[in-house]
């Protein structure tokens, strides 16, 4: 037990006051009576103001002592500890990612994390330094080190839903970051994620009652002969078997609309068709809700296509050629190394070779380059082996993909690139923008490797022309909830803004470096607006529920406090004050009916 005013406990002093009240004898005076009937009565109150007699047994006495002790106890503060020790500072973590959207009771996760951390915040020891940390696609510190319990009330109630991802790892980090600074912590999180806390003071309160859920994870299209060829992707995370309408519209009309069964744990693609004419974007819908709505839509944008114009420079390789002869939208030419170039090309790709000085103008990629260039400094060769991806999103479905070569050559990583490729911390490949121009540098020959035959040479080798190149869609159209969207506009171009889905206008400021926009939480299709001289141009891009990390909902975590059950927050301890308030008032009405019945 803890006292916040022990200063109070000197109004002690009053309660041998009561006691010499019981005991000081008054003063009467003598008087002529007619009867003697009351004499008895009398006499009884003449003994008890008898002073300084022995203090006899007095229900009044002991009920006014028991309420003046109380009384001054409740002005002391008192505060009971429940469970643990008294903090300094209690740091709260609320995860606020999209798969804390899903259903709990009549509630959300998120709305049941918010309300414990309420109860915790309540609870807290008077004076405690309270920090507020929201855990959505980046930790974000909402209040720091206030001891002003509304405050931090109202900063948690103020805790919005998100549709993004995150990783509940960057919120350890920033509080393992804080607990340095601290004298004693605690450290609560409130989470659908499993979680390490070793090396923290820290509790984990789970808030993952599974529901049930499917999610639509891709809507994806191509164009052929005036005809949309659609596909769609879809998930059943439940439980069990369920039949679920899907619709596709085209802009706002029904293009297509299919019954499809679902085996529970299964994923299926759906194909659809529709005419492409006057089509800008694409979105599928489930008509049936479930335990988390935010990812029952899935968005596409469909921009004009225009054919690219790629040149090959090589003595011949064919795994080059067959990647990019399936590729839509790209002519491939080939020349031989030294033969003069005609004529401008989008993609520039020289294997094995290099010109005496590279094009002005367009894209490069070099592949397996023999000497130094301005975009790729070689320094050798190297012995091969076993080649990994590295996590970026040209590596995307590329996860855990392996394959050797026998040997590579050495290049050093400019720091303007990103290294895509790597052995043993070498890089291997990598791209990046040199000079306002895309590149892409492979460090070994194909034919030194079995990359070639892996099914994931032809994703790859897409993903790379996708970077590089205007194909299909051009610049990327379809991103995730929280994702940084990249905005190249137009050199002529005299302002720009960014539309969002449900109509907000985010002005977009033309000075070099242009800052990505940042402002993805809305799902939905948004529209970048350029103004130019005679007239404007528009661009959409389309964002989606990160469903392929948030939309499992039968994952239940449990807290890491074997004495907590059913997510109940963890509790320091209480203030009693009003208790001994409420309790002070019960003993005042006992006195009077004591004082009234004349006990």
């Amino acid at each position: 037990m803890k006292l916040f005013a022990p200063w109070a406990l000197w109004f002690l002093g009053a309660i041998p006051i009561i006691i010499m009240m019981y005991i000081l004898k008054q003063k009467f005076e003598e008087r002529e009576i007619s009867s003697v009937y009351l004499w008895q009565q009398v006499l009884k109150d003449i003994e008890v103001n008898t002073p300084w007699q022995k203090l006899k047994k007095n229900l009044l006495l002991l009920l006014q002592l028991l309420a003046a002790f109380l009384l001054v106890f409740a002005l002391a503060d008192p505060f009971v500890n429940l469970r643990g020790s008294d903090y300094a500072n209690l740091i709260v973590v609320i995860d606020n990612t999209g798969s804390m959207n899903a259903a709990y009771n009549q509630s959300t996760r998120l709305g049941k994390a918010k309300d414990l951390a309420e109860a915790l915040v309540k609870n807290s020891a008077t004076g405690t330094q309270i920090t507020l940390i929201s855990a959505g696609s980046h930790p974000k510190v909402e209040l720091a080190n206030t001891t002003d319990k509304l405050e931090a009330l109202r900063k948690i109630k103020a805790i919005e839903t998100s549709n993004s991802g995150g990783n509940i790892n960057d919120a350890i980090s920033m509080v393992k970051a804080m607990s340095k600074l601290a004298t004693t912590y605690k450290a609560v999180f409130y989470t659908d994620r499993a979680m390490n806390l070793e090396g923290l003071n820290a509790e984990a309160i789970a808030v993952a009652m599974p529901v049930d859920n499917i999610s639509l994870d891709m809507l994806t299209h191509t164009i052929k002969d005036g005809k949309l060829k659609l596909l769609t992707r879809a998930t059943n995370h439940g439980s069990a078997d369920v039949i679920r309408e899907i619709t596709v519209y085209g802009n706002d009309k029904v293009l297509d609309i299919k019954n499809v069964e679902l085996k529970a744990g299964e994923t299926i693609n759906i194909l659809s068709e529709g005419e492409s004419k006057d089509i800008s974007y694409l979105y599928a819908e489930l008509s049936e809700s479930d335990g988390l709505i935010n990812d029952n839509t899935v968005f596409d944008v469909v921009k004009p296509s225009k054919l690219q114009k790629v040149l090959l420079i090589s003595q011949s390789n064919l795994f080059i050629e067959k990647a990019f002869k399936v590729i839509d939208n790209v002519e491939l030419y080939k020349s031989n190394p030294g033969d003069e170039i005609q004529g401008e090309y989008d993609l520039y790709i020289y294997d094995g070779t290099l010109p005496a000085s590279l094009p002005k103008k367009g894209s490069i990629m070099l592949i397996n380059p023999p000497s130094n260039s301005e975009v790729a400094e070689v320094n050798g060769e190297l012995e091969g082996g076993t080649v990994r991806a590295v996590q970026h999103n040209l590596t995307k479905y590329l996860e855990g993909t392996s394959f050797q070569v026998s040997k590579l050559k050495n290049i050093e990583l400019p720091y303007y690139a990103d290294q895509i490729l790597e052995i043993d911390g070498n890089t291997v490949a990598y791209v990046g923008q040199f000079k306002e121009r895309r590149t892409a540098i492979i460090a070994f020959d194909l034919h030194n490797s079995d990359f070639v035959l892996t099914p994931e040479y032809p994703i790859f080798m897409h993903n790379i022309a996708g970077y590089l190149i205007n194909i299909s869609a051009g610049e990327k159209s379809v991103y995730q909830s929280g994702e940084a969207v990249t905005v190249n506009p137009v050199p002529d171009a005299k302002s720009a803004y960014i539309e969002s889905s449900e109509g907000k206008h985010y002005d977009v400021e033309l000075k070099y470096p242009i800052l990505p926009f940042e402002d993805t939480e809305e799902i939905g299709v948004y529209k970048l607006v350029q103004k130019l001289e005679n007239g404007e141009v528009e661009a959409m891009f389309a964002v989606n529920f990160p469903s392929d990390t948030e939309s499992n909902t039968r994952e239940q975590q449990t807290s890491q406090n074997a004495e907590i059950e059913n997510g109940k927050a963890f509790i320091t301890g209480r203030r009693i004050a009003t208790w001994l308030i409420a309790l002070v008032l019960l003993i005042a009405a006992v006195e009077w009916v004591v004082y009234i019945r004349g006990y």
